[in-house]
């Protein structure tokens, strides 16, 4: 399959259902397929967070996946919510790429991601791997977990 071909996004933070980001994937007209996973751990970034591939067995970061009705075009449009500028990933924040991602019924499929930038410097990993799970606990005065 060509690249930009894959129609499926996997969003982990702010793009998620119910936050503040989302509002971009439902102008696009993204419709919500099911809730997935991928190998990764979840960082918090201070008023946002991040996901790093980590290859280490039992790291997950849990998200939703998306379907995008036009790529290419959405893609760009979404390049520009994260702060990604194809073709210069090293002055990234967010870099985006494929990723094999687990769906809610255990099929793997693959989906795109805005992963960290490698030289984005993490404060703290979130241990659920949840971004709506730990959105609930400071909204209640939890810790990381």
């Amino acid at each position: 399959m060509n690249r930009m071909e894959c129609r499926l996004l996997f969003v982990y933070g702010s793009l998620r259902r119910g936050f503040e980001l989302h509002p971009h994937l439902e102008s696009l007209g993204a419709r919500f397929l099911t809730e997935a996973r991928v190998a990764a751990e979840l960082m918090e970034r201070g008023a946002y967070v991040g996901a790093r591939s980590t290859g280490r067995a039992g790291k997950w970061v849990r998200g939703e996946i998306f379907q995008l009705p036009h790529p290419a075009q959405d893609l760009r449009h979404l390049d520009e919510v994260e702060g990604f500028t194809p073709g210069a990933p090293q002055g990234n924040e967010f870099v985006r790429a494929l990723v094999s991602v687990v769906l809610g019924g255990g099929a793997r499929r693959s989906a795109w991601i805005y992963w960290l930038g490698a030289r984005t410097r993490s404060t703290r990993r979130i241990v659920s791997g949840d971004y709506k799970a730990w959105m609930a606990r400071q909204s209640t005065g939890g810790a990381y977990g």
